[in-house]
C-alpha cells in the first residue's frame, strides 16, 4: 500500500533497533524526513548515511539524521524536540518506539531500586516529549502520535510504565481531535528484540526463536515490513480514521 508522506517530519525517539530501521527506511521511501532520537545514535550514523546517499540518487526520498541527548532533565526534552523542529522547519509526526523489553526484576520482598528509572524512560520521557511536539502540530493543525509497546511485558514494573500510555492515549485523544491530530497506541507481537531480549544467551534469533517454540509452538515473528506497514497508514491521511486506539498488531 503507497502512502504519500513527502514533506513531514518523522520524529523516532527509541534505540536503534531492526524495527527502528525498518521504519526509517520504510518512512523515508514515502517521502517523510525521519530523525532518530536517543542517548546514544553512534551506531545509527552509518544507516543514516546510507538513506541519504540513496535520496541523491531518488530525491523524492527524505532525508535521515541522529539527534544525540541524554533525555533526562524536562530541559533535555525540550531541547530534542527544538533541535529537530528547527533542522527540519517543524514536526509532523512523532513515533515513541521505546522497546525495550529487560527480564522481570520484580522480586516480592526486595527493594524496587529500579521504579523511577522506568517511569522515566516507559512513560515520563514519551508524555514530554509529546506535550512538545504537540505545540507544533496544533499550529500545523495536523499531525500525528503514535506510541509502540510490546503486547507483552513480563516484568510488572514494566509493563505498568509502559501500559500507563493507553489511558493517557484515550484521554487525550479527546483534547487534540479538534486540531486534526491523532494519537493512537501499537502494540507488536514478537519482534526480533524481544525474543533476542528474553534468550540473549542464544546468540542468534534462530536459536531464541526455537527455545521460546519450546514453550508455545504456536509463536511467530511478527516481521518488521509489517510493522512498518501499520505504521505508515496510522501516520497517513487514511489514519485519521483512528484516534484513542489500542490497536494489537500480531
Amino acid at each position: 500500500m503507497d502512502f504519500n508522506l513527502k514533506e513531514r517530519t518523522a520524529m523516532i525517539h527509541g534505540p536503534f533497533s531492526s524495527t527502528v530501521q525498518s521504519l526509517m527506511m520504510g518512512l523515508t521511501q514515502m517521502g517523510a524526513n525521519c530523525v532518530l532520537l536517543d542517548t546514544d545514535v553512534s551506531n545509527s550514523v552509518r544507516f543514516c548515511n546510507q538513506i541519504n546517499d540513496t535520496r541523491e540518487i531518488n530525491p523524492q526520498f527524505g532525508r535521515a539524521m541522529g539527534v544525540k541527548n541524554p533525555l533526562q532533565t524536562d530541559a533535555d526534552f525540550k531541547e530534542a524536540v527544538g533541535s529537530v523542529a528547527h533542522t527540519f522547519g517543524s514536526v509532523d509526526l512523532f513515533i515513541d518506539a521505546q522497546l525495550v523489553n529487560t527480564p522481570n526484576r520484580f522480586k516480592i520482598g526486595e527493594p524496587i531500586d529500579y521504579f523511577d528509572e522506568e517511569i522515566l524512560r516507559n512513560f515520563k520521557s514519551s508524555v514530554i516529549l509529546s506535550h512538545g511536539v504537540l505545540s507544533y502540530l496544533k499550529s500545523r493543525k495536523r499531525g500525528r502520535l503514535l506510541y509502540l509497546m510490546n503486547e507483552t511485558y513480563p516484568d510488572p514494573i514494566v509493563a505498568g510504565t509502559r501500559g500507563a500510555l493507553i489511558s493517557f492515549t484515550q484521554a487525550l485523544a479527546k483534547q487534540i481531535v479538534e486540531h486534526n491530530i491523532t494519537v493512537n497506541v501499537l502494540s507488536l507481537g514478537l519482534t526480533e528484540e524481544l525474543v533476542l531480549q528474553q534468550y540473549p544467551e542464544a546468540g542468534s534469533i534462530k536459536k531464541a526463536v526455537e527455545l521460546m517454540k519450546k514453550k508455545d509452538a504456536t509463536l511467530k515473528i511478527t516481521e518488521p515490513d509489517k510493522v512498518t506497514n501499520a505504521v505508515a497508514f496510522l501516520l497517513s491521511q487514511a489514519g485519521t480514521v483512528l484516534n484513542g486506539q489500542h490497536i494489537k498488531l500480531t
